[in-house]
């Protein structure tokens, strides 16, 4: 009881020593002032929200037990930092006032992701990170896939922004440009796979079979085409090539043999990643006196026949295996009647060659001209840039960029896809750049073996020799060959003045 008593009293005690204490201050006046009265407390103002807009993340299937981020790309800060136990969409909120930036999407896996594969139907495991691009454009449409088209944009815009597969990825040198274009690249091989934003998201609850439950090849027939294109994909890889991991294989394929912008069955020179192409190589265009829209279609013909061929069987295939010949006769006369590749114009053109769907549309490296450029020895043309600016009315450099390597000296060479060459050899680097300066130059050597000499240096001489710092290359039926590094006062060179550093290439 005495406890009691104690715990009872010392709140009264407490509160008449508070109230003597707040008596005795307000008697006391701050010096100088006539009233007395102490300042009013200014009332706390809530900081106003800042202001997002939703965007919907979705994966074509769903995915088990993965860890979700999305970054904003410009500085690599964390929006989203998430664990999901089952994701088919997500819904993420970017700030309103920042949606003209570029946002990148990963998933990343751990040993118990899985993935739900609609051909068998099963979970399968899963491995890996999956990307995409959060852009304007896809802010504007609210929806964006995580899908085998997004992966394959992500690894082209890789190589578009000047990075290589050997190099560890920076992917803030990745800009709207490169995604952009990247884009254009796989959609138009891929005939618009998994770009539709309703595009369902399969799961042992959400079937195929939905889209006739819900009419679409009726009130949204374009996406019920689009649809069973899409996953007509997976039939193709289901059926061909196999295996235990169907998604993630058909992922990694695509990713890989797109970032040379093309689904052509060939990697990128020097890419050392494992890689079983969808179908066999397509052939590579070599003479440049076919750089036409209408001969490189027909060069490509065969592998672009091939790959519509059967990715329309296999997407009738897929549409079988969901009873829409008697359910959807709608739906399966519309999957007949698509066209599963590009159409071949009647008119010729050498600015726009290509065509929609499988094949292999870079131009060959040269020119079938005459002149001379800068007094060179050789035929010339001038002003070469890297392939995101292309331009059709100069040669092409497409087929030359990758990574060359000659173990037996150690020499290096990398040629990118926004201009700039890089030759080393141990502690030897030298670099350059094409940047449609004159010094940029294109000779032809050799029409008949389609053999060329590429210079790059700057615009003007910085040295003392008042010569230009020349990497110089040695190209035939698009390979390169070899590659020197030295000096020479002429802007057109055949053979470097004085040479610095010399390297082949097998």
């Amino acid at each position: 009881m005495l406890q009691q008593s104690k715990e009872t009293k010392l709140p009264t005690y407490l509160g008449l020593s508070t109230f003597i204490l707040s008596v005795a201050l307000t008697g006391c006046g701050g010096g100088g002032s006539s009233g007395g009265n102490s300042p009013t407390t200014p009332t706390p103002v809530d900081p106003t929200p800042e202001a997002t807009t939703d965007v919907t993340l979705k994966t074509p299937v769903e995915m088990r037990n993965i860890q979700l981020k999305v970054y904003d790309n410009t500085n690599n800060a964390i929006l989203v930092d998430t664990s999901i136990a089952s994701l088919n969409s997500f819904n993420v909120k970017i700030p309103t006032a920042k949606l003209n930036r570029l946002y990148r999407v990963e998933i990343t896996t751990q040993s118990s992701s899985q993935v739900f594969d609609p051909i068998t139907p099963q979970y399968q495991n899963l491995s890996g990170i999956y990307h995409a691009f959060i852009t304007p454009n896809s802010v504007s449409g609210r929806i964006q896939f995580i899908s085998p088209s997004s992966e394959a944009v992500y690894q082209r815009a890789v190589i578009r922004s000047g990075q290589l597969p050997q190099e560890t990825v920076d992917p803030t040198r990745i800009e709207q440009l490169h995604v952009d274009l990247a884009s254009q690249d796989v959609y138009k091989s891929l005939m618009n796979a998994f770009k539709d934003g309703d595009i369902p998201s399969l799961s042992p609850a959400n079937s195929l079979l939905n889209l006739t439950l819900l009419r679409y090849s009726t009130t949204k027939p374009s996406t019920y085409v689009d649809s069973y294109l899409s996953f007509g994909y997976l039939q193709y890889w289901s059926t061909i090539h196999g295996g235990a991991n169907t998604y993630q294989e058909l992922v990694k394929s695509l990713a890989t043999d797109l970032k040379d912008g093309f689904l052509d069955g060939k990697k990128l020179h020097g890419d050392q990643t494992s890689f079983t192409p969808i179908f066999t190589p397509a052939p590579d265009n070599i003479d440049p006196l076919k750089n036409t829209l209408l001969d490189i279609a027909a060069n490509q013909k065969v592998t672009r026949d091939y790959f519509g061929t059967n990715l329309k069987a296999f997407t009738l295939q897929l549409a079988q295996a969901n009873s829409q010949q008697s359910l959807d006769q709608t739906g399966y006369e519309l999957l007949q009647k698509k066209q599963y590749t590009g159409i071949v114009p009647t008119v010729n053109s050498t600015i726009f060659i290509r065509i929609d769907g499988a094949g292999d549309y870079r131009r060959a490296v040269g020119f079938t001209t005459t002149a001379t450029c800068n007094g060179s020895t050789y035929p010339c043309k001038q002003g070469l840039t890297s392939i995101n600016l292309s331009d059709p009315n100069l040669p092409a450099t497409d087929y030359l960029v990758g990574h060359y390597k000659d173990t037996s000296t150690g020499c290096q060479l990398n040629f990118r896809a926004n201009g700039q060459i890089d030759l080393s050899k141990g502690s030897q680097i030298y670099r350059a750049a094409l940047s449609a300066d004159s010094t940029d130059n294109l000779l032809q050597t050799d029409a008949a073996s389609s053999s060329y000499l590429l210079n790059s240096s700057s615009a003007e001489p910085n040295n003392s020799t008042q010569q230009y710092n020349f990497i110089q290359l040695s190209i035939k039926a698009n390979k390169i060959i070899s590659a020197k590094a030295g000096l020479d006062s002429r802007k057109a060179p055949d053979s470097l003045q004085t040479p610095q550093l010399e390297c082949a290439f097998n």
